[in-house]
């Protein structure tokens, strides 16, 4: 079966979850248009770009921005979701304050299996200046592990490097650099980080080369972009990846063990991934084969255009 162009476009709206290229267009756009029906509204229930599921303002002028917020899952990983922001000056600044915890956004949030990564009562300040962007957290409440302390680090200096104006992040609790108590390190004049790394490292040296991979949690709700680091990339390398599933908690791999890419290529919009005859067994686990096209999908649209994407085994169209 092929994954048509209605249902593609409805995962790319809802899902646009785009580490590598992800900015926030510098120019006041307008709001969308609603967005696609299809089998992939339920991944992400609520979070709409138009926001019907976060409380917000609603602007005076009807201008708004497009924005890519980092969520933390009830999994603990950090997931983009992109909303629409009503415009206002400051505009960096209030994108933070959506990141904050709040009795209203938590409620809203929890409803959506998220958190928000800056916890409740945090007080936040921000400047810009040359492309180099001051946080100053104070007020924070103490966070029980490194993780969440990281994650809440790479949802602030991956929200403000989408802004064309900001190159860097610095961030400094109560005053001070340095390292928290869990012993993770305070970001300074940091660039855009890797989300939710396989290895627990946040950078890799050498000739390794990032891929980002999306596979769904347990229930099936989110599509986590997971960070693997390779000697090879492009779309085989990502798609194989994929297919090798990950040993990360709370996630799972969408294709049966020993399962081979035998190639994938895009042509024309309709992306074809050739498999190997382990595939078939994909059958045997209702729901299995549509989160695997749709990892497959998610995964394959920083590589070009996809409308339509097809598996074969052996060369063969295969549907279950």
């Amino acid at each position: 079966m092929l994954l048509n162009k209605k249902a593609a476009a409805a995962v790319l709206v809802l899902l646009m979850i785009c580490f590598s290229a992800c900015r926030i267009p510098p120019a006041l756009t307008e709001p969308p248009s609603p967005a696609p029906t299809g089998p992939a509204e339920s991944m992400l229930p609520g979070l709409l770009p138009d926001e019907t599921a976060v409380p917000s303002p609603s602007p005076e002028n009807g201008r708004t921005v497009s924005a890519s917020l980092c969520y933390v899952t009830d999994e603990g990983y950090l997931l983009p979701v992109v909303q629409r922001i009503p415009w206002e000056d400051g505009i960096a600044k209030a994108c933070l304050a959506r990141l904050t915890g709040s009795p209203e956004l938590d409620n809203e949030l929890a409803k959506q299996g998220l958190s928000a990564p800056i916890p409740a009562g945090t007080k936040v300040q921000l400047a810009i200046k040359d492309g180099e962007a001051t946080v100053r957290l104070s007020a924070l409440p103490g966070l029980s592990s490194a993780r969440s302390e990281q994650n809440l680090f790479t949802a602030i200096v991956n929200t403000l490097t989408a802004f064309p104006s900001v190159n860097t992040v610095s961030i400094t609790v109560d005053g001070v650099s340095g390292r928290t108590a869990n012993g993770v390190s305070l970001p300074v004049r940091q660039g855009r980080l890797a989300l939710n790394a396989e290895d627990g490292t946040v950078q890799v040296s050498g000739s390794a080369k990032p891929l980002t991979l999306y596979f769904p949690n347990s229930m099936g709700s989110h599509f986590i972009p997971v960070t693997r680091y390779s000697e090879n990339d492009g779309l085989y390398a990502a798609i194989s990846g994929l297919a090798r599933g990950t040993e990360l908690s709370g996630l799972i791999g969408c294709f049966p063990e020993n399962t081979l890419v035998l190639g994938a290529a895009i042509e024309n919009g309709l992306l074809t991934v050739n498999l190997s005859e382990d595939f078939k067994k994909v059958a045997e686990t209702p729901g299995l084969y549509s989160l695997a096209m749709q990892g497959v999908l998610l995964t394959a649209m920083k590589y070009g255009s996809v409308d339509e994407v097809l598996f074969t085994v052996n060369g063969v169209p295969f549907e279950p």
